[in-house]
């Protein structure tokens, strides 16, 4: 029976990677994106042909018409990646109400929803793997207020989905990424030098060493990893 993969923001960097990489072991991957000309031509592009939905993750309504969409359409669901981020730049003080909530509702209420939708149709058929993607660093962040924050929930989220689903044979687990190619918010590669002598690695990652974590994560290989949080880093969180 063909397997089913979700992977929210999944039209570019880090998300169109992941979706990539799911396509290569033989999922059928849904991508998502608000822009749906753009997910649907990430979809057509994959090796395995996937599909797409266009869906606005800060919206409540946008996710249950997402997932009534998954259980009309394949009535099962293997693998949930939910990879989708917003960032501003700002501090607590710069932090106005607007930002903050759409922040939250992006990064943090949409990985609760969609973890919380996701495993109710994972339960219907024996079970899942759920991998939320965060970031490395378990510090705060400068000018980085409401999005430090959502990650940090994410962190939490994961542990306590991991505990609450595991009965279900479930697998909750987290990628905490590092400095990867094109940061939060850019659509398009802007000027971040690949070489870094402040990352132990010296050097910054691709999305693609994020996407293969995600990758061995939801297969069978990490079957007896539960509420991990794998950084992928090049060390750069340990050495600060």
């Amino acid at each position: 029976m063909e397997k089913i993969a979700l992977v929210t923001g999944s039209t570019n960097n880090i998300g169109k990677a992941i979706a990539e990489v799911l396509a290569g072991q033989g999922f059928h991957v849904i991508v998502t994106s608000r822009h749906g000309e753009e997910a649907k031509k990430v979809s057509e592009s994959l090796s395995r042909k996937g599909s797409w939905f266009a869906v606005d993750f800060s919206e409540v309504s946008a996710i249950e018409d997402l997932f009534k969409f998954v259980k009309e359409k394949f009535q099962r669901l293997d693998v949930l990646v939910n990879n989708v981020a917003y960032t501003k730049n700002e501090s607590i003080s710069d932090c106005d109400l607007t930002t903050w909530e759409y922040t939250i509702n992006t990064n943090l209420r949409s990985y609760y929803l969609c973890t919380k939708f996701a495993s109710e149709i994972m339960k219907g058929h024996g079970g899942g793997s759920i991998v939320n993607v965060t970031v490395s660093s378990t510090r705060g962040v400068k000018d980085k207020f409401s999005y430090s924050v959502s990650k940090g929930g994410i962190n939490s989220l994961t542990m306590s989905a991991a505990i609450d689903l595991a009965p279900f044979h479930i697998r909750v687990n987290a990628v905490g990424s590092g400095l990867v190619g094109t940061p939060v918010g850019y659509r398009e590669f802007v000027d971040r030098p690949y070489n870094n002598q402040r990352i132990p690695a010296g050097h910054i990652g691709e999305p693609q060493d994020v996407a293969e974590a995600v990758g061995f994560l939801v297969s069978d290989r990490a079957k007896y990893i539960v509420g991990a949080l794998l950084p992928v880093d090049g060390g750069f969180n340990i050495s600060l």
